[in-house]
């Protein structure tokens, strides 16, 4: 082995060292040859100093938006000169690998533009609220953060915030989107009336 590659895997094993604290492992963690997942659960778990998060009755409740969905409406006055321009939306809604996340793709199209967003979801146990990131493809990327009532979803940004209303079994949907400048007077953004399609 070359002098430099034995510096490199020392100064590695320095720089790895802090994170290693409560770690219950066999042998050297830097070893190429230690096989993978020797650290136990618990020495995760004390390393981390956080609980594991646990799956709940919030999680079960977002069960309602999986599926396809397609809708149709109309951009309303704080969309400027599109107000009134009609639009049309596609979303797809999945679960994220574990059942803690909802992914959701959409797409909306208006006056020959589209809008393009990926949308994140889930529950923050310690605000006990719901949080939704949102990234698109005209570069914004926005966080929100709502609850349900009723089958009534919420979630209220900086700038715009979203109502939205299952109805006809959960197969039916009312999207109302609000724009403010100053977070105290709203106006409509969009109105949308989805379906679900499967």
């Amino acid at each position: 082995m070359t002098g430099s590659v034995q510096t490199g895997l020392r100064l590695a094993r320095l720089l790895a060292a802090p994170h290693l604290e409560g770690w219950q492992a066999k042998g050297d963690p830097m070893d190429p040859s230690r096989e993978v997942g020797e650290a136990t659960r618990e020495g995760v778990e004390q390393g981390s100093g956080e609980a594991a998060p646990r799956l709940g009755p919030e999680h079960q409740r977002l069960e309602v938006f999986i599926g396809g969905w397609t809708a149709e409406g109309v951009l309303g006055e704080a969309a400027g000169p599109q107000a009134r321009v009609k639009a049309t939306a596609v979303d797809r809604y999945e679960w994220l690998p574990g059942g803690f996340f909802l992914s959701c793709r959409g797409v909306m199209r208006f006056a020959g533009e589209s809008l393009e967003s990926t949308r994140i979801i889930g529950f923050d146990p310690e605000r006990q609220r719901y949080r939704m990131h949102l990234f698109d493809n005209h570069g914004y990327a926005r966080v929100y953060e709502g609850g349900e009532r009723d089958g009534v979803w919420t979630f209220a940004g900086a700038h715009e915030r979203v109502t939205m209303s299952f109805e006809d079994g959960n197969q039916r949907l009312d999207i109302r989107w609000e724009q403010s400048d100053d977070g105290a007077t709203w106006r409509p953004l969009c109105d949308l009336k989805a379906t679900r399609v499967h």
